[in-house]
C-alpha cells in the first residue's frame, strides 16, 4: 500500500468518525430559569384607626371664636382586598407592588353643641384605595411544604373616595410587617415554578387625604393564595 492510499484511508476514518462522535457526545443541560414574577391575591382584616377631632367655630365681631361644636372620626374595621406583584431578586429579595381596595365605615360624632342639642353619629361609606412598591426580604430560601419566615415594608399613595363618588382625597400610606409563605409545590420546569400560600400581618400609618391632620394607624392581617412565574 502506498503512502498516499494510507493518507486517503485515513482521511475516511475521520470524516466517518466525526459524526458518529457528535451523536454520542451527550448534549450540555441548560440550567433551570429562575422564578422572575410572583402574583398573589387574597383578602383579610383591616383594624379602624382615628382621623382625629375638629372644632367647628365661628368668629364672631370681638375676634375670639366660639365654639359651636366638636367632632370625633374614625374608620372602621373593613375587610380589604389585596393584590400583591412580586419580583424576586437573588434567593431572598424581592420587589413588591401592592394594591388594596376596601369599604370602610367613616364615622364622625357630633358633640358639645353650642345650643345644648344632643350629640349624635353620622356614618359615610368610603371606598378606600392604596397603591404602594416595598420589599420582601425572606429569611430561609423555599422548599416545599416548608414555612419560609419575611420581613416586608413599603410607601405609596392612598385614596378615599366618599359616598357617590362626589369628593376624592388622596394621602399618602407606609407599611411594615412581616409574614409567612408556605410552598406547597416546587417545579424547575413548566411556567409556574411554585405554588402556596402566604399570610401577612403588620402595621400601616396614614398622613393626609381622610385623614388630614392627624396620622390613622391600622392593624392589618391578611392571607392569599400566591404563584411564581
Amino acid at each position: 500500500m502506498t503512502v498516499r492510499a494510507i493518507l486517503g484511508l485515513c482521511v475516511s476514518l475521520v470524516v466517518l468518525a466525526a459524526p458518529v462522535s457528535a451523536q454520542t457526545r451527550p448534549a450540555t443541560p441548560r440550567p433551570p430559569a429562575g422564578p422572575r414574577f410572583d402574583l398573589s391575591v387574597g383578602g383579610g382584616f383591616l383594624g379602624g384607626g382615628g382621623l382625629g377631632d375638629a372644632d367647628a367655630d365661628l368668629r364672631g365681631r370681638s375676634g375670639q371664636p366660639l365654639e359651636l361644636f366638636t367632632t370625633t372620626s374614625k374608620l372602621a374595621a373593613s375587610v380589604p382586598l389585596e393584590v400583591r406583584a412580586g419580583f424576586p431578586f437573588g434567593s431572598r429579595y424581592a420587589i413588591e407592588l401592592r394594591a388594596v381596595w376596601s369599604r370602610p365605615e367613616l364615622q364622625t360624632v357630633i358633640d358639645d353643641d353650642f345650643e345644648g342639642a344632643p350629640g349624635g353619629t353620622i356614618t359615610e361609606r368610603l371606598n378606600l384605595y392604596a397603591v404602594d412598591a416595598g420589599l420582601l426580604v425572606a429569611f430561609a430560601q423555599a422548599r416545599p411544604r416548608t414555612l419560609v419566615p419575611f420581613v416586608s415594608g413599603g410607601a405609596g399613595f392612598a385614596g378615599a373616595v366618599h359616598d357617590g363618588l362626589t369628593l376624592l382625597e388622596t394621602g399618602m400610606i407606609y407599611r411594615g410587617g412581616g409574614g409567612l409563605k408556605y410552598p406547597i409545590a416546587l417545579r424547575s420546569a413548566g411556567r409556574v415554578k411554585a405554588v402556596g400560600i402566604r399570610t401577612d400581618v403588620g402595621l400601616v400609618l396614614m398622613t393626609g387625604g381622610v385623614a388630614t391632620g392627624s396620622t390613622t394607624r391600622q392593624v392589618t392581617a391578611s392571607g392569599s393564595f400566591y404563584l411564581t412565574f
